[in-house]
């Protein structure tokens, strides 16, 4: 690459800058959370419960609920009193639905709003000879304007400025009476002014601004007041009705609280984070188009001096619409201000993306979908998809820059940081990893955001520069939006996982790690006892594992993250014809190179990796040819220890190929690591397959066969499972790697020779075999199913787990029946005191209980009935008193109804005397759920 000789600036449209992509996320947020927080409004209000009734019946909240529950008399029964079924299955698409409509009214009205009070006088009132027209018209034209806007007029304004708003096809132009005062006296600064709110037109601002204006203010009406109402409501009910268990919902009450308040403020910071960069990008534009640069200085205030109020000026700027004059002057001259990547935007994204994917994810209960793929696909798209038209664009965007301008590309790890930190932000407000508690169980899983932040941030890059330096075609878009596809599917593979099984690790404290908690999974032919924590260190993996390769896109985005920066070594070195395209100025141009590591470094760093990885598989074969009994004697155990410690073995071989590729590539650290990891897994994994594949053939080497043979098929089936997470645990370790060498490794200027064109086709030749295996071992593992036997038939139940999954299911079975039954049965034991008392205070009282009891007996009978109707108790600990509750309650009314008809006192007397042990009953059932509620949640 050559330096730059001074400073260029480059053309900010040739890569696209993302502000609509973040006007259309801000859009997306809303109309997503008013779908969800309008369902929650209706559970807090005790007007629908979909979800409490799913609880109720014994389902996970984090499972797929058995296709027969809806026809179950139990959740009908639960349905029809606690959910509106025909409004919540419309809800979430009519609230969006009357969301839009009011912003609509609300658009439309705005322009008449802004006009209200004589605050827009026609221009044609005030310019009786047009000639104030016809300047106008003259800009609108140097602006290459289709159609002259229309021009209004607030003589109260005394800013000299003016403002446009309406909608792109029909603008309205306001000019301050001030801007008119100091139309002669400064006809520069007035030329400025209309050109930078001509350039806003240009630019198509117009409706993008107003429309989120608009929807934003009609979600505060629709949907955050009446959330936030509800939820006060909530606190107040809970803390009068029972106060005692107030402390259990606190958490969670507080951050749904909360929630709003967040929300204003996230959307607000957007909202005028996205203003601030259209108004720098209006002012280029004018001043692409002849602006003055000097009318940026007129009336600016100076900076201000002193650490303490530049903070303060620079965190107050957080909040305005508007940048800063001393920032707006640099963006004329130093494309770097348009191409840089902010910590704001990283942050907002982060958060965005994951209230997107949360409040999309709690929509699927109402429709019963929890856990089917498609659902899965529908929720993890959307926020992949904002973080990588939003973070990743401008990481693109800014690596252009770097290259074009010899300037020092942004740190990754800074703005990888800021992305992870919004991600975790984002799920601070959200119940799912915390849910009765103030923090995550497990704080190690919650780290894994700001990680994948800064690997997402690092790949695009890392790649985008690989891309760049070696592209020749006319634009930059092809390459940019290659890598930013690749990343978006990594996103979303990512999302699919933590959607699914990452939330559940982060509330639990320690279960990645004991999945089983603390106690070993029945495995049969259990081995020797110094093998046993082998056996159970592999059965952990492969659960954990298993989570992971559940997700369809993990595979395919684990290929495409080495297998498309590959692709970059088979290009030829020309001159790079997009350049013009990009720089607005022919000098000082830096002019991208092929400064790409050598491959055959890569190669033989993997061929290093791989060659461990063979003498390591050999050398445990080698081990377990010497036990006795033999390894095929040893049954499901000695299998899954062969798997564990081979796995291991090529993973371990991955890992120092990566180490040592990453160490001789500066500016792709992370890049040659993957390549590098992955490449020496197929060689290791071959190594695997040869020697399995032959086993029994050397004496020395024979493992589970006693006969020379040759078995790929059984071998690919054996190991179809395993090579799915070898491939997994090969890019995390390779991840790794590249941060360790980053940061114990500083980048040093050297001078990278161009590969002669010999080299060129050896280099096709590799590459073409690399992504030949690569991407048929992915489709392999992905079109043919593994059988049953290859993986372990291992059932994850970690006791702390099912414990609070229990206890959410026993509150939520408490409150949508179970404590109305009992209190029915109270209440119905105080009419029959009641009753008793009237008989006593009557001469005939023998009478008035034997005319007064029949309704109290049938009352009995129709609460042990709908008893009997309801879910059974989701906790063991409470089924027996709740068993008794019910076929006492079933006897008493059986024998009280049978003695009044045949005027058997004595069997009324027995019926009576049951309802005591009743009571008692109901009342064992209520601790329980009391105990068991406090303790685990």
């Amino acid at each position: 690459m050559t330096a730059a000789s001074s400073p260029i600036r480059l053309d900010e449209r040739a890569v696209p800058a993302g502000t609509t992509t973040r006007f259309t996320s801000l859009v997306i947020l809303i109309l997503v959370s008013s779908s969800s927080m309008s369902l929650t409004t209706l559970v807090t209000t005790g007007v629908s419960d979909g979800k409490g009734c799913l609880l109720a019946s014994g389902n996970s909240p984090f499972q797929q609920p058995p296709a027969d529950l809806a026809q179950s008399t139990a959740y009908q029964a639960c349905v029809a009193r606690y959910t509106l079924m025909s409004l919540s299955g419309w809800l979430p698409l009519a609230v969006p639905g009357v969301l839009l409509v009011t912003a609509g009214v609300l658009f439309f009205c705005l322009p008449r709003w802004k006009e209200r009070g004589g605050r827009g006088i026609p221009l044609q009132t005030l310019d009786h000879d047009g000639q104030i027209l016809r300047e106008l018209e003259h800009l609108a034209q140097v602006a290459g304007l289709s159609r002259v806007p229309r021009f209004v007029v607030d003589p109260g304004a005394v800013s000299s400025g003016a403002v446009v708003f309406g909608r792109n096809r029909r603008p309205t132009v306001c000019l301050h009476g001030a801007l008119l005062a100091r139309r002669s006296t400064s006809p520069e600064y007035f030329r400025t002014v209309l050109l930078h709110e001509f350039a806003h037109i240009h630019n198509h601002d117009i409706t993008l601004t107003y429309t989120t204006v608009a929807l934003w203010r009609a979600f505060i009406a629709v949907v955050l007041v009446p959330y936030a109402v509800g939820y006060a409501g909530l606190v107040v009910s809970t803390f009068l009705q029972d106060p005692a268990r107030t402390e259990l919902v606190v958490p969670a009450t507080t951050r749904n609280l909360l929630l709003p308040l967040f929300m204003v403020v996230l959307v607000y910071l957007a909202r005028s984070d996205v203003l601030r960069t259209r108004e720098l990008h209006a002012d280029v534009t004018a001043f692409r188009w002849g602006a003055d640069p000097i009318n940026w200085s007129s009336g600016a205030p100076h900076p201000t001096t002193g650490r303490l109020r530049r903070a303060l000026g620079l965190f107050t700027e957080l909040w305005h619409t508007h940048p800063r004059w001393e920032l707006r002057r640099a963006a004329l001259t130093n494309s770097g201000v348009l191409f840089g990547v902010p910590a704001l935007p990283m942050v907002l994204s982060g958060a965005a993306a994951i209230l997107i994917n949360g409040h999309l994810g709690a929509l699927g209960p109402e429709y019963g979908v929890v856990g089917q793929p498609l659902w899965n696909l529908v929720v993890a798209l959307p926020p992949a998809a904002l973080i990588t038209g939003i973070a990743g664009s401008a990481v693109a965007r800014a690596v252009v820059h770097g290259l074009l301008t010899a300037r020092a590309v942004h740190s990754s790890l800074r703005s990888g940081l800021w992305l992870g930190t919004g991600m975790v932000l984002g799920e601070s407000f959200l119940n799912r990893i915390t849910i009765s508690q103030w923090l995550a169980g497990d704080p190690v899983v919650v780290v894994l955001l700001v990680f994948v932040g800064i690997v997402f941030v690092g790949w695009v890059t890392q790649c985008a520069r690989l891309w760049v330096s070696v592209w020749q075609g006319r634009t930059i878009r092809p390459p940019t939006l290659l890598v930013l596809a690749v990343a978006f599917l990594a996103l979303s593979a990512w999302f699919w996982w933590w959607q699914t099984s990452g939330i559940v690790l982060a509330h639990i404290a320690g279960l990645w790690a004991d999945p089983f908690g603390g106690t070993a999974p029945g495995i049969p032919g259990a081995p020797a006892e110094h093998h046993s924590s082998t056996v159970f260190a592999v059965t952990v993996v492969s659960a954990n594992m298993g989570h992971v390769l559940a997700v369809p896109l993990m595979l395919p985005a684990v290929t495409v993250l080495w297998v498309v920066p590959l692709l970059a070594w088979t290009t030829r070195l020309r001159v790079a014809r997009w350049i013009p395209s990009v720089s607005l100025e022919a000098d000082g141009v830096s002019t991208p190179g092929a400064s790409l590591p050598r491959l055959r470094r890569v190669t033989l760093s993997a061929l290093l990796g791989g060659g461990l990885s063979w003498i390591a598989i050999a050398a445990v074969k080698a081990y377990m040819h010497t036990w006795q009994p033999s390894p095929s004697h040893q049954g499901l155990s000695a299998a899954l220890m062969f798997q564990g410690w081979t796995s291991a073995t090529v993973v371990v071989g991955a890992a120092v190929a990566a180490l040592v590729a990453s160490m001789s590539a500066e500016h792709y650290r992370l890049i040659v690591a993957l390549i590098a990891a992955q490449f020496a897994v197929l060689a290791g994994y071959s190594g695997l397959f040869l020697l399995s594949a032959t086993d029994g053939c050397i004496p020395a080497l024979t493992t589970f066969s006693s006969t020379c043979g040759w078995r790929p098929v059984a071998i690919w089936r054996a190991f179809q499972f395993p090579l799915s997470g070898i491939l997994v645990l090969s890019t995390a370790v390779a991840t790794i790697a590249a941060a360790l060498v980053a940061a114990a490794r500083r980048p040093r200027a050297r001078h990278v020779i161009p590969a002669p064109h010999r080299k060129l086709a050896l280099s096709r030749w590799i590459v073409g075999v690399l992504c030949t295996g690569a991407v048929g071992i992915t489709t392999a593992l992905l079109s043919v199913p593994a059988p049953a036997t290859a993986r372990p038939n291992i059932e994850v139940k970690n006791p702390t787990l099912t414990a609070k999954i229990q206890a959410t299911q026993v509150v939520a079975w408490y409150s949508h029946g179970g404590q109305d039954l009992l209190a029915r049965h109270r209440n119905v034991v105080n009419r029959l005191g009641a009753l008793a008392a009237e008989a006593k205070r009557s001469a005939d009282g023998d009478a008035v209980i034997l005319s007064g009891l029949r309704p109290v007996c049938v009352e009995f009978g129709r609460i042990a009935q709908e008893a009997g109707d309801y879910f059974p108790a989701p906790a063991p600990q409470i089924r027996p008193a709740w068993q008794e509750f019910i076929t006492l309650e079933n006897q008493v009314s059986h024998d009280c109804l049978r003695g009044l008809d045949r005027n058997e006192i004595y069997k009324i007397v027995a019926a009576l005397k049951k309802i005591r042990q009743a009571t008692i009953a109901a009342n064992s059932v209520s601790a329980a759920v009391d105990a068991i509620s406090r303790d685990r949640l």
